[in-house]
């Protein structure tokens, strides 16, 4: 039934977490789900703003739907470079991962998860830490509901849509 096995979910916060949560829920296996959170600072300030999510909530949902869209387009110009912004990751989320990864052992195969692609470069960066941190032998994949562009930074292993904008619940403008 399964191509693929994993000893413990990743779930990128936000998002992904929610997702890597009803991952496990559904698998009915019982397996960790680690939060990581990896977030551009302009995220940050975003999700600071009360402001900003009560304003989103009170537009009419064709302005909001043109917003997200407007907003994609502005991330994902010339979406294959580098990221211009730094990521930051939770330090201790970090650490609790490091933790995890020396107790399971050289075959850990782990999942990295995400709601959605956009650029692709929040993936990247987490792909490349969780790397460092697992043993060299480690099967690391990962998953996403939907990749929202042609080209995005790196692909993932599986996804459910291609090249589709969803409005998740835990969405700002949801």
């Amino acid at each position: 039934m399964w191509d693929f096995r994993p000893d413990a979910l990743i779930g990128i916060r936000t998002g992904g977490l929610h997702v890597a949560e009803a991952m496990a829920r559904a698998s009915g296996l019982s397996m960790p789900v680690l939060p990581l959170t990896c977030r551009r600072a302009s995220t940050a300030v975003k999700e600071k703003s009360g402001a900003f999510k009560a304003l989103v909530s009170q537009l009419p949902r064709p302005l909001v739907d043109r917003l997200r869209v407007w907003e994609h387009a502005m991330l994902t110009r010339g979406s294959r470079a580098e990221p211009t912004e730094p990521y930051r990751f939770d330090p201790d989320e970090l650490s609790h991962l490091d933790d995890w990864l020396s107790r399971a052992g050289q075959g850990v195969s782990l999942l990295v998860v995400d709601d959605a692609i956009d650029t692709g470069a929040t993936l990247s960066q987490v792909m490349d830490v969780v790397r460092k941190l697992a043993p060299e032998q480690a099967d690391i994949r990962s998953a996403v509901i939907t990749v929202t562009t042609r080209q995005p930074r790196i692909s993932p292993g599986y996804s459910l849509y291609d090249q589709q904008l969803c409005r998740f619940p835990w969405s700002f403008d949801a």
